[in-house]
């Protein structure tokens, strides 16, 4: 062989392999061989905007939702307040939601280290995923056209631009729900049990993210099962019975250890310290039924009912694309007998989804957060995207069903003016234009229908536009605005109002209020928005100036003076100090990275610790300050602090209005 021949035998594989990656990165970029040359470049313009809509300017909420981002930075520190979600390092007490969620910000935490983006990046990301699954979803069965339609629908509804820029849990639920759902109809078209199975166990983790909410899909993936998968009744009936027990097992496990280890911290949000108690009661029937610790009036998504999707607090939300997607659902089933079998089963599996998501959101009489809508945004886009391209189908094929593409067209643009009005001095001009524009796309096809070519065409591009440009506006308007506590809403003009604490924490003007606790989730404070940081929000008072804190920092609501003096007393203690709830002790995390006991759970409600429980920590020397509100009705703790310890000279920690910080260095011994 000559020399030649061995450097070609050399380079041979070497060209084979830069040419299949270059075949690789001309599929990435260009897609499948018989893909339309627009499908593919769409896409990755849609992710491209997503990403830049969940990215851009992340760090300007700080930490979001300052509750969570604590419990997160706890489980940094500790691997057993990281496995039970606990709110502090020394695992007092938990978060009141189950700790899936956290395990993902606690680990990006772990690794990058506290930052807004080691915070918040996490759910960023899971959004995107989202995005990405529904646009494939709808196109294995709809179509590249359905599936650009719903994927920018799903990307762009507001309810998800700021919620996949937020810590709250509803970003990695929505995720998970949605690939139960795509893997449901992979079973499905395979009468596969190990699917659906995993269909189950998406389930489980997704119930281990938010509960009950998590269960909204079942219904759809219970009824798109039984009713197609290609395999007897028998086994139909079997495989769900493992996809059920698949779920039980990727959440039971957890539970279960929950429920029985002694390293578990009391549960929060409960009576009992028990999870299943918050599951049954609090985060269950009492939350439908409005009793309990989530019960009463509902200050953030309004009285319930069948308009509450499209009311002041939640139709600006979610409600925009609403119209054509019932539009789109009635076309399909209209339209039954020209679908096929995969296709069928799609329709049903999102309208099931869509239509147990409107009864519960609709019903439900406890507390309700306009973001929950976030988990129905996926159906209500998979049902505009390809419901669009039915009702185009059916227009051009002149069958009656066609009409309803118009008449969702129209109905999105009129409500869009509808919703837009609501916010005035915001875009005074858009609603109008969404409007006619959305009445002149329905008559340029009644001019198509009557035969005149090229009007179809212009029609879709103008329908297109009017039914994106209200939302879009909308959501863009939220992208780099300072989002805190923990309802947090899209749109412009969204300042929020100041939370005023029973429990005596201080009010946005540094005072103490002694209104009635508002005992609940932490996302049952009122919405609190900054647009883009030009003024404080409700918790940034003390120390911090108006503009807030830098992005990345606790804004939270405790002079500087104060944590530098507990640091500087800080010994073997387990605790750096208890106080009453959580908002405090959140910024004192964030701020030091140390366990803080937050009496009474989130709120102050919660019945721990109790006078003797608070003062064995005091007497064994795990607790040395008390940091409690002058005034405040939390009798229980003052009693044990006042016969115990030592109010500390206010001038030495800041003198911060309406907190009293008690020294219990001397209670060794003592007692109540």
């Amino acid at each position: 062989m000559t020399d030649v021949e061995r450097l070609e035998t050399i380079l041979a594989p070497m060209r084979n392999g830069a040419s299949g990656l270059a075949r690789r990165l001309r599929r990435l970029v260009r897609g499948a061989e018989d893909d339309p040359r627009w499908a593919r470049p769409a896409l990755l313009v849609v992710i491209g905007a997503t990403v830049a809509a969940y990215t851009w300017a992340l760090n300007a909420s700080g930490y979001g939702n300052e509750y969570y981002a604590a419990a997160a930075y706890s489980g940094s520190q500790s691997w057993s307040a990281w496995l039970f979600g606990s709110f502090d390092s020394a695992s007092f007490i938990s978060v009141d939601k189950p700790p899936l969620s956290l395990w993902l910000s606690g680990l990006s935490v772990r690794v990058f280290g506290l930052s807004s983006w080691s915070v918040l990046l996490p759910h960023a990301l899971a959004g995107v995923a989202t995005v990405v699954i529904v646009h494939h979803t709808v196109r294995r069965r709809h179509g590249h056209g359905a599936a650009l339609l719903a994927g920018s629908a799903m990307a762009f509804t507001p309810v998800a631009v700021v919620m996949f820029r937020y810590n709250n849990p509803d970003a990695l639920l929505t995720l998970l729900m949605v690939a139960a759902v795509a893997v449901t109809l992979s079973a499905v078209e395979r009468g596969s049990a190990w699917r659906l199975a995993a269909a189950g166990g998406l389930v489980g983790l997704a119930f281990l993210t938010k509960t009950n909410q998590a269960l909204l899909v079942v219904p759809g993936i219970a009824v798109t099962y039984l009713a197609f998968a290609p395999v007897s009744w028998a086994r139909r009936i079997l495989h769900g019975a493992g996809a059920a027990l698949s779920a039980v097992i990727a959440a039971g496990w957890w539970i279960v250890l929950a429920e029985t280890s002694a390293a578990a911290p009391y549960y929060g949000q409960t009576t009992t310290g028990s999870f299943i108690d918050y599951v049954l009661g609090v985060n269950g029937l009492d939350r439908v039924s409005g009793g309990g610790i989530g019960g009463g009036p509902d200050p953030f998504g309004g009285t319930g009912g069948w308009g509450r999707l499209f009311n002041f607090e939640v139709g600006d939300q979610v409600s925009w694309l609403i119209p054509i997607a019932m539009c789109g659902a009635a076309a399909a089933l209209w339209g039954w007998r020209a679908s096929g079998h995969r296709q069928r089963a799609s329709w049903v599996m999102w309208i099931t989804v869509f239509v147990t998501h409107l009864m519960v959101f609709s019903l439900v009489s406890g507390v309700f957060h306009p973001y929950y809508s976030l988990t129905m945004v996926p159906a209500i886009a998979a049902l505009g995207g390809a419901g669009s391209v039915e009702g185009w189908r059916a227009f051009r094929a002149r069958e009656a069903s066609g009409w309803l593409l118009p008449v969702g067209i129209v109905g999105t643009g009129l409500w869009s003016w509808a919703l837009l009005a609501r916010e005035s001095g915001f875009a005074s001009g858009l609603g109008p234009a969404i409007g006619w524009g959305a009445v002149g796309a329905g008559a340029l096809l009644v001019v198509f229908r009557a035969g005149v070519s090229g009007a179809g065409r212009l029609a879709l591009a103008v329908a297109i536009a009017v039914a994106v440009a209200g939302p879009a506006a909308y959501a863009f308007a939220s992208i780099g605005a300072d989002y805190s506590g923990g309802d947090p809403k899209a749109g412009p003009g969204e300042t929020g109002i100041p939370a005023a604490r029973g429990d005596g924490h201080p009010t946005a003007a540094g005072g103490v209020s002694d209104a009635p606790v508002p005992v609940g989730y932490p996302d049952d404070r009122p919405p609190q928005r900054v647009p883009g940081g030009d003024a404080p929000g409700p918790d940034e008072i003390g120390s911090r100036t108006p503009q807030g804190p830098p992005p990345g920092a606790a804004r939270g609501t405790v002079d500087d003076v104060l944590i530098e003096y507990l640091e500087a007393q800080y010994g073997e203690e387990t605790w750096l100090t208890a106080t009453v709830g959580s908002q405090t002790a959140a910024a004192i995390i964030l701020s030091t990275g140390e366990a803080v006991m937050a009496m009474g759970g989130f709120s102050g409600g919660d019945p721990t610790p109790g006078s003797e429980e608070l003062a064995g920590y005091v007497t064994s020397g795990e607790l040395r300050f008390v940091l409690l509100p002058a005034g405040g009705r939390v009798d229980r703790w003052i009693g044990v602090a006042e016969a115990m310890c030592a109010p500390v000279d206010p001038d030495l920690y800041g003198n911060p209005a309406g907190l009293v910080l008690y020294d219990c260095a001397t209670a060794a011994g003592a007692s109540i």
